[in-house]
């Protein structure tokens, strides 16, 4: 797992681009190249480096949050989110004891294949604290969840690798 981060954008002369609205203030990225394995069984399940730190400059700044991953579950549907310093965010409202999440991930059917979805939600800290966006995932059953490896993680041409990664862009508002 490595992290990147960039500070402001500059252009060809190296001065920075003024902070207008919608400007790119600056750029955090952590990739997980290892792999990952867990169940949740109806609670929250933390996966475990998939997550990165950004303090932005102003309250009024956003952060969009991307998350590339790369997973398989077999014979079970999983459903994901990003919590911020503990707090989740862009899930869906409270309906009853329904999983509240921002994205639903389809399970596999072969144990030798993989999936990968695209998460991005703007969020509006209104902070200039360090704020961590981890990734978290549930399903109501037994069934593991694997992250950049397939089921069964076969050591031939069938079995997947990859990786996954969390970007985070302080916006300026």
């Amino acid at each position: 797992m490595s992290t990147i981060k960039t500070n402001a954008i500059q252009t060809v002369a190296g001065k920075p681009i003024l902070n207008s609205t919608g400007s790119i203030l600056q750029v955090v990225q952590t990739v997980k190249t290892d792999t990952f394995s867990g169940v949740a069984n109806g609670t929250a399940l933390l996966v475990t480096g998939l997550s990165a730190t950004i303090t932005p400059s102003s309250t009024s700044n956003k952060i969009l949050v991307i998350g590339h991953i790369h997973y398989a579950s077999l014979g079970t549907t999983y459903g994901g989110w990003f919590r911020r310093n503990g707090v989740d965010i862009g899930i869906g409202d409270i309906a009853g004891s329904r999983q509240r999440v921002a994205l639903g991930m389809a399970l596999v059917t072969d144990a030798n294949q993989s999936n990968t979805f695209i998460y991005s939600f703007l969020d509006s800290p209104a902070s200039t604290s360090a704020l961590t966006y981890q990734f978290y995932a549930n399903n109501d059953n037994g069934n593991s969840l694997f992250i950049n490896r397939s089921s069964n993680d076969s050591d031939a041409t069938v079995g997947k690798r990859g990786i996954s990664t969390v970007t985070l862009l302080e916006v300026s508002g």
